[in-house]
């Protein structure tokens, strides 16, 4: 079974929602049929996906920010059982509370400098530019890629930060209480990197 994500369907192709962003009218899972493939005014080099979902919703796939797999009708229940199923269904509270986009980009320019194994690297969504600097730059004084990935760190750890707020918000917890605050940033920190890890993974196999 293929297990590639994103891959841009053709017309008549069927395809199996995982996330779509900010949309509830198509939940993952939905399958449909891709109807029209057309450029997205509003982002260069990206595309809308037309579909008509099994549900009756019209919603476009949007490939800077949704994702989809093509799927064949034997397959749509082994791949709901599969392991990318369950991780990107799992983590929903992450697309809901969390800039995942951008946090996958900087997750992405982390791995660039090299500076640690990604498989431990979640604290450093949320260390902060002078913990990062402190503890990973001497001598990167003129390592571009580590220089571009500094002057983001704070913007992430905002972004962490504020999507534990949102999660919390939401579910009535005790915004006052540090030690929950700081379980709830590394809990979504890990799981942020799971995502990553899983989707990478499909994308670059």
């Amino acid at each position: 079974m293929d297990k590639k994500i994103n891959v841009i369907p053709g017309l008549g192709d069927k395809v199996m929602c995982l996330h779509m962003e900010g949309e509830t009218g198509v939940p993952p899972g939905t399958v449909g049929i891709v109807k029209k493939v057309v450029r997205d005014p509003f982002e260069e080099n990206d595309f809308l996906i037309e579909v008509n979902w099994d549900n009756g919703s019209s919603l476009s796939l949007v490939t800077s920010s949704d994702a989809w797999r093509i799927v064949e009708a034997k397959n749509i229940q082994e791949q709901k059982g599969d392991t990318v199923w369950n991780t990107i269904t799992k983590k929903e509270d992450i697309f809901e509370n969390f800039d995942w986009r951008w946090l996958e980009k900087f997750l992405y320019k982390l791995r660039d400098t090299g500076i640690v194994n990604m498989m431990g690297s979640f604290p450093l969504l949320y260390s902060g530019s002078e913990h990062i600097d402190r503890y990973y730059g001497e001598g990167r004084e003129d390592d571009e890629d580590f220089q571009e990935f500094l002057k983001e760190a704070d913007i992430a750890k905002d972004k962490i930060i504020q999507g534990v707020v949102n999660y919390m918000v939401k579910h009535n917890k005790d915004l006052e209480n540090m030690d929950q605050v700081n379980f709830y940033a590394r809990k979504f920190s890990k799981d942020i990197l799971e995502l990553y890890i899983v989707l990478s993974g499909l994308r670059n196999n």
